[in-house]
């Protein structure tokens, strides 16, 4: 329950279960709440970020919480949001997040513990391993979301990765609520998986841009870890033509090294 207007938006991209028709049923209960209900049909499906490009521009409100179809809002998801951003003098350059629970439970477990216990501080400096905010929690100003470029709907991988980089990487804030407010589906036959390798490159990208090109330009960098992760940093950086920017590899185990 909140004193907010809210709008619910659903974008049916291009779906064939009926979903118009389902939300369409739906729209008089809201009415009776006071709440407003609406779908936008993609004629087609153009995937994620169109949709919730979509959403967002044609949103009456300022501020936009994303919920996909197969994950789910816990109650006080709203207001728990909403009163975390009345605590920030720069509510409006601010990615808010919040914990989060698996379904299944045992689905990707170890990025959940490591994403759920992070540290403000390492909010920020561990933006190059992952989001260290998961989109589906997500919750942030239009203004937000314009200066960082909107979602990349151009059809690559790593969407959601690349605004946050880049929101990052103009100077956007990041805050975690510590509740946990939503269920984050890992769901059979859809891709919420990302190849690793197109992962690091688009992070390996944004750290030539950022880090090499920015705040430690002439400076060269010493990587904690000589396996498969280092590596592939390693190699996406001489792709890049970057390999020099790296002064050494490090590990604990003797036989990465060499």
């Amino acid at each position: 329950r909140t004193d907010l207007p809210i709008e619910v938006i659903v974008v049916d991209d291009g779906s064939e279960d009926g979903t118009s028709a389902i939300v369409e049923r739906w729209q008089d209960r809201f009415a009776q709440l006071q709440r407003s209900l609406r779908v936008l049909q993609q004629p087609v499906n153009g995937g994620a970020a169109r949709a919730r490009n979509a959403g967002i521009s044609n949103a009456s409100y300022d501020w936009i919480l994303t919920c996909d179809a197969d994950d789910a809002s816990r109650p006080r998801r709203v207001e728990a949001l909403r009163r975390a951003a009345e605590t920030q003098t720069d509510a409006k350059n601010t990615l808010f997040g919040s914990r989060f629970s698996r379904h299944p439970p045992d689905a990707t477990e170890r990025y959940a513990v490591w994403a759920n216990t992070l540290t403000p501080e390492r909010l920020f400096l561990e933006r190059f391993r992952e989001c260290t905010l998961i989109q589906p929690t997500w919750f942030f100003h239009r203004d937000a979301w314009n200066k960082a470029g909107r979602y990349d709907d151009d059809g690559g991988t790593c969407d959601d990765l690349r605004f946050f980089l880049r929101h990052v990487g103009r100077g956007g804030l990041l805050y975690r609520v510590e509740e946990d407010l939503v269920v984050y589906t890992l769901s059979e036959g859809l891709s919420s998986m990302t190849h690793r390798k197109a992962l690091v490159k688009c992070r390996v990208a944004a750290f030539s841009t950022q880090i090499l090109d920015g705040d430690w330009k002439g400076r060269r960098v010493h990587v904690w870890g000589a396996g498969r992760d280092g590596r592939c940093f390693l190699n996406e950086l001489a792709a890049l033509g970057r390999v020099n920017a790296v002064e050494a590899l490090y590990d604990v185990d003797s036989a990465k090294l060499g």
